[in-house]
């Protein structure tokens, strides 16, 4: 089974060395999450894949504040 389109976001920003351009692959990951989270909310299925996702979005927002600092 092929990695869902989130997760191949949420590796590429989490893997960015980049700082430049940490910013846009963080904001292109969580547009993602976002989006599979209300295609699952829809239907309250695969509630292990919502705390995955959840898990990965709080991820990327320590990665952005340590790396970005509060401004970004």
């Amino acid at each position: 089974m092929a990695p869902r389109p989130w997760k191949i976001a949420y590796r590429t920003a989490a893997s960015e060395s980049n700082n430049t351009l940490l910013g846009k692959r963080i904001s292109a990951a969580q547009e993602a999450m976002v989006t599979r989270l209300l295609e699952l909310r829809a239907g309250q299925e695969n509630r292990s894949e919502i705390r995955a996702i959840e898990k990965a979005l709080r991820t990327l927002a320590v990665i952005k504040w340590e790396r970005l600092g509060r401004a970004a």
